[in-house]
């Protein structure tokens, strides 16, 4: 029983931080759209960082799905759910690279 509530809690543990990337894209969005109605070249700047931070949690999201696989050896179902996962992950990090604004030289 100890390695299904270590999997479980773990699989919590990836779904926080998919949220988070979430949040992450969706604050980038909100800045571009101001970046580009207000010409600002600072706000854009900060949406291409933030872009880089969004790729490099993907990574780590997709980093810690493979080590679940490997450590905790789902069954069925729980694997569907991390293969998910690791698709919702890449359709987050998709839209975070639709906000990126490149400023204007």
């Amino acid at each position: 029983m100890e390695m299904r509530t270590t999997y479980h809690r773990k699989l919590r543990e990836i779904q926080d931080e998919i949220l988070a990337m979430g949040s992450m894209v969706g604050k980038a969005l909100q800045r571009s759209v101001d970046a580009l109605k207000n010409r600002d070249q600072t706000l854009a700047h900060q949406v291409l960082t933030a872009d880089n931070e969004v790729n490099a949690k993907r990574f780590e999201i997709e980093e810690k799905c493979v080590e679940l696989i490997a450590t905790q050896q789902p069954m069925a179902s729980d694997l569907r759910t991390i293969i998910a996962i690791l698709n919702i992950t890449t359709e987050i990090e998709r839209m975070g690279d639709y906000a990126v604004v490149l400023p204007v030289s």
